[in-house]
């Protein structure tokens, strides 16, 4: 029956969107699976040329990786206040799916994860010891710790939050306005329609977004797990070390992860992001009210100041006659990481963005949390600062003498107050369900990929891609080999960024022609 259907030339839909999904499916699988097994079998050799090739590509071009998310903020705030700010991602009478409460906690938990605490405390006290903005460029103490919190946002405030929403906007518009698929290639294929390259770029886009996103998470939940063993040992006194705990601790994120992620969006995703916004405000005030609220509230103001008025002096100043160790460390590797997320979190911002227009969209996602951001980072940063410039110093002294593990400099902010058990404890919840949710994020966008963008994905392929990055974060926590994982998504991201330029581009082309024929 079906060699008449095909000598007819009439093959069901479905058949071909089975054919095209179960390709995309295995070609992502393998591409997955040939950078996993290369940090198992020889760790060392992945590790070495992979930040080599991405130290190549700041020798040269550190330039560029500086000053691009500059001018994504730029097009963002084009497009917000432009004649097409009022396009909605939808139909012009469809309401949004989520409350602006839940939409925003999912945007924050997904775009930022568990790095909100790993580098908490740790980023502003590393800009403020290796910087040529901190101590080693000549400034006093006090003036090295505003430019290390200003340092700090710029690589997570405003470009960071810039590049997140174009990403979600670019398929966001195709998809639902133009009744496209959640593909990360849709927008080139579909943009560049008049170009014989479109759509084969597109394909590759989809390919290596697809391993990008497995490869990226599966490394954040890698650390997170080595968060949760100091959480745990710091409120127990417990020594939670080797392969069991860590089994233990991947099977629990695992469990909710995929639990959330096989449940519609408005209860499994939507239930995480409003657990995760509660649990960060609840020790974001206790540690603003029952430390040095008079400096935390002076920081704030400081730091939100810098934050608006540092981008474009950031974005200009490539140290050119400094050396660039901790250039290329930071704002240059920071950034390119930052564009290996966008893959699935472009598809899960589209996702849970309908009914919302253009300009709120680029208002709210990068307003929001970065105003959140400010105050995080002046609380946590700022007590880390106060305490290298005034205190004892045993936080900066950790750091200085921990520079690969220094995830545990969150827990020292805590241990130094009151109520460090309950306070631990909600550490620990904190850092699970942060994990959780960016996960619970990227399966969901790993199976729609390789679903041929469907909008609600199998969830038999949403548990596969669950098991797949658990089990590479766990191959990876026991080999030890998290940073050849993170080298990998770091190269990933280079190329990834001509993807994205691609996209807007797409974007732009089609919504000029939209305009020109009446369309919008």
């Amino acid at each position: 029956m079906i060699n008449k259907i095909e000598e007819n030339g009439i093959m069901p839909d479905n058949v071909n969107k089975k054919n095209k999904s179960s390709a995309l499916f295995w070609y992502a699988v393998c591409f997955t699976g040939i950078f996993s097994l290369w940090a198992v079998i020889n760790p060392d050799s992945l590790t070495n040329t992979l930040w080599g090739w991405v130290y190549k590509y700041h020798d040269n071009f550190s330039w560029f990786t500086i000053a691009m998310p500059t001018f994504i903020l730029l097009s963002c705030g084009a497009l917000a206040f432009s004649k097409y700010g009022k396009i909605k991602l939808g139909k012009a009478n469809e309401a949004p799916e989520f409350s602006t409460f839940s939409w925003m906690a999912m945007l924050f938990t997904a775009g930022i994860g568990v790095g909100l605490v790993n580098f908490g405390v740790a980023e502003p006290l590393i800009h403020y010891l290796y910087s040529p903005q901190g101590l080693p460029g000549g400034f006093d103490k006090v003036e090295a710790a505003k430019n290390a919190l200003s340092l700090t946002m710029f690589n997570w405030g405003l470009p960071a939050w810039s590049i997140y929403t174009i990403s979600g906007l670019v398929i966001g518009y195709f998809t639902y306005h133009r009744g496209a698929k959640f593909l990360p290639g849709t927008p080139i294929e579909e943009g560049f329609k008049d170009k014989k390259w479109g759509k084969p770029v597109g394909k590759v886009a989809n390919i290596v977004a697809a391993g990008a996103a497995s490869l990226t998470m599966a490394a954040s939940i890698g650390l997170g797990v080595f968060q949760v063993k100091n959480g745990i040992k710091a409120v127990t006194g417990m020594d939670f070390t080797g392969v069991g705990s860590s089994i233990i601790i991947l099977l629990v994120m695992f469990a909710i992860y995929t639990i959330a992620a096989v449940s519609p969006v408005q209860k499994g995703m939507k239930i995480l992001g409003d657990i995760n916004v509660y649990i960060a405000v609840a020790i974001l005030a206790y540690v603003f009210l029952i430390g040095r609220t008079d400096f935390f509230m002076g920081t704030i103001f400081s730091t939100f100041k810098a934050t608006f008025t540092s981008i474009v002096p950031i974005s200009f100043e490539n140290y050119a006659y400094l050396d660039k160790g901790w250039f290329k460390d930071w704002p240059n590797t920071t950034l390119i990481w930052w564009i290996s997320w966008t893959p699935f979190l472009g598809i899960f911002i589209a996702r849970i963005s309908k009914g919302r227009t253009i300009r709120e969209i680029v208002l709210a996602s990068i307003l929001v949390p970065t105003a959140f951001l400010i105050i995080w980072f002046s609380v946590f940063g700022g007590y880390g600062l106060f305490d290298a410039i005034v205190g004892n110093g045993e936080i900066v002294d950790y750091i200085q003498n921990n520079p690969d593990d220094v995830y545990l400099s969150f827990i020292m902010v805590l241990q130094q107050l009151p109520m460090f058990p309950v306070m631990g404890t909600l550490f620990i919840i904190l850092i699970l369900v942060f994990l959780s949710t960016s996960a619970t994020s990227a399966v969901i966008s790993l199976s729609m990929i390789t679903s041929d963008g469907v909008e609600n994905a199998p969830p038999v392929r949403t548990i596969i891609w669950s098991v797949i990055t658990t089990m590479v974060a766990f191959a990876n926590v026991v080999t030890g080999t998290l940073n050849g994982v993170k080298a990998v998504a770091v190269v990933i991201g280079i190329p990834y960024m001509f993807f994205l330029f691609l996209s807007m581009s797409g974007m732009v082309r089609q919504m000029r022609k939209d305009v020109r024929e009446g369309r919008v």
